[in-house]
């Protein structure tokens, strides 16, 4: 049996996607917030707290968000390639036709 060829296409316009739209603006104004407050918060916390000023604060900062984000990402590919759409891992040289 052949997979049917008829193509749903995308609808487009604001009022057609409202509440994505709505989500990417609320999204963006969470992250807005965060690095707001990352910026003017942040360094007067770890000066006061830990004695941690310019680069050191700087480094600690990038240290922890790399590790943080490295950390969900590993857990987020896994479940990704466990109960994703498409599960398969392409090493190098190999064929994408040996995926399901």
């Amino acid at each position: 049996m052949k997979p049917s060829t008829t193509k749903i296409l995308p609808v487009l316009g604001l009022r057609a996607n409202a509440a994505q739209f709505a989500l990417l603006v609320a999204v963006n104004a969470l992250v807005g917030g965060m690095v707001g407050q990352q910026q003017t918060v942040l360094p007067l916390l770890a000066h006061a707290e830990f004695g941690l000023s310019g680069y050191t604060l700087l480094f600690a900062y990038v240290a922890a968000f790399g590790i943080a984000k490295a950390a969900s990402n590993w857990f987020a590919g896994t479940l990704s390639d466990r109960y994703g759409r498409n599960p398969c891992f392409w090493p190098a040289g190999s064929s994408p036709s040996r995926c399901r």
